[in-house]
């Protein structure tokens, strides 16, 4: 099927089509006009129109009523033509009746319709006969016999003139109506569309991109209404990864500034403690891991900085995955316990029985982690720890190894610790466990957290590998 893909074509088509449909419209209409007529005028139709119509016996009366009546010599002999008016009284309104010599056909006397005398009807039938070409005049010419010989008589009926104008101006208003109804047709259908299309873009405009533009068809409009659709879809794929890109901007940032607090926490625990002198034989110790936080601090500054400047959310943040050693993440960890010990937190460590694993020797395992992401996901559970965590009882760290090395091994942390009563209920942003749980799947690990009232505990599942 042709699809006609331009509003000009339709219309220059449907005024054709319409066009001609309405022209035989017109001529079925006006070619049936003497049916209608004997429709109305002899048929028993509930309607009742005042037409008049002529007396059945008019041809028995006129050759009956010449007998009595001469035919007069010429038009100017009155008096005969004069004696002739009896006859012509018997004619109705709409007959007009003219004789002529049948030898010399010349006029010898005559009557027009006596409805031309009003000049409402005679205005109204010149326009009717000229529109009609005539066809409101029926004219009929016989010979016919007066008391003194044959003459041709001529009559003239105009009865169906009261119906054929306005059957002509009826067949006339319903075709053009008819044309003028299919274009209305067109065109409002074509406006409605416009209309359609509006309301769209005012909706679009008020911030509704969620809802489909409804295609209208192959034309110019439908082109549009398929293009507006092309540009709600684009759009809102843009607003929703520019809001993405924010949002992710801001957990980023967020992140980074929660992970930066906790380095500076400890930093100014150890300087509190060489401040104080408490552990003389310990200051060098202290010291450098001073400037280990120092660097830290760094680190993340420099990051914070560079993703708030120029973060793009379809390039995320870079790992720098490497080979890690058990001894050295453990390091790691009891770094993190030295310092709660400081703090005046009691520490314990559980490290795996002989024989529950094949393992010889824990340094038989390595690990691939990012060593910046590492620290961070430490800071962050130790910060908590400082935070929220109840002196009085013990943190335990413990430890399970694989039972044997495969793809799905996995080494297993769990860092354990009693919540303080008075920050049992507290409703906090969880800003460092999100980082800590996204980072940890970065790496390929899992970190799954345990809370209660009393109790928190976090468990860190590193893939491992042979050395």
């Amino acid at each position: 099927m042709i699809k006609i893909r331009h509003i000009r074509t339709k219309l220059l088509l449907l005024l054709f089509a319409s066009a001609l449909l309405c022209l035989s419209l017109f001529h079925t209409l006006w070619a049936n006009k003497w049916y209608v007529l004997h429709l109305v005028t002899e048929t028993n139709l509930p309607i009742s129109l005042p037409i008049p119509q002529l007396d059945e016996n008019f041809w028995t009366m006129l050759g009956t009523e010449a007998l009595n009546y001469d035919i007069p010599a010429s038009e100017a002999d009155t008096e005969a033509v004069k004696k002739l008016q009896p006859l012509f009284d018997q004619l109705d309104d709409y007959t007009g009746l003219a004789i002529y010599g049948m030898e010399d056909g010349i006029y010898r006397a005559g009557q027009y319709p006596r409805c031309m005398d009003k000049e409402q009807f005679q205005s109204f039938f010149d326009i009717g006969y000229r529109l009609t070409d005539g066809v409101m005049e029926q004219q009929h010419e016989r010979n016919t016999k007066f008391k003194n010989g044959y003459a041709t008589v001529i009559v003239n009926f105009y009865h169906s003139s009261v119906f054929i104008f306005p059957y002509f101006l009826f067949s006339l208003f319903v075709s053009v109506g008819l044309f003028l109804l299919i274009l209305l047709f067109f065109i409002n259908r074509k406006m409605k569309q416009v209309v359609l299309l509006k309301q769209e873009i005012l909706r679009m405009s008020a911030g509704d991109l969620s809802t489909p533009v409804v295609s209208s068809g192959a034309d110019e409009i439908g082109v549009l209404s398929r293009e507006l659709d092309h540009l709600r879809l684009t759009l809102d794929q843009n607003i929703r990864q520019e809001q993405e890109a924010h949002q992710s901007n801001r957990e980023l940032i967020a992140a980074l500034s929660h992970d930066l607090r906790t380095p500076l926490t400890v930093l100014h625990g150890y300087l509190d403690i060489l401040q104080l002198n408490r552990n003389p034989a310990m200051q060098s110790t202290y010291v450098d891991r001073c400037l280990q936080k120092t660097d830290d601090i760094r680190r993340l500054t420099d990051r914070m900085f560079e993703y708030a400047l120029v973060y793009d959310a379809s390039e995320p943040e870079q790992i720098r995955m490497i080979s890690f050693s058990l001894s050295r993440l453990l390091e790691l960890f009891r770094e993190q316990m030295d310092f709660l010990e400081l703090a005046g937190f009691h520490t314990e460590l559980h490290f795996p029985d002989a024989g529950t694993s094949d393992i010889a020797s824990p340094d038989a395992l390595t690990i691939r982690v990012d060593t910046e992401l590492c620290k961070r996901i430490l800071n962050n559970l130790f910060s908590n720890i400082l935070k929220y965590g109840s002196k009085q009882e013990t943190v335990t760290l413990s430890m399970q190894l694989p039972p044997e090395i495969n793809k799905d091994a996995a080494l297993c942390l769990a860092l354990k610790n009693t919540v303080k009563p008075e920050h049992s209920a507290v409703e906090s942003n969880r800003i460092g466990l999100k980082s800590s749980t996204r980072n940890m799947e970065r790496m390929g690990g899992k970190l799954v957290v345990f809370q209660t009232d009393t109790l928190f505990e976090v468990t860190l599942s590193f893939p491992v590998t042979a050395p």
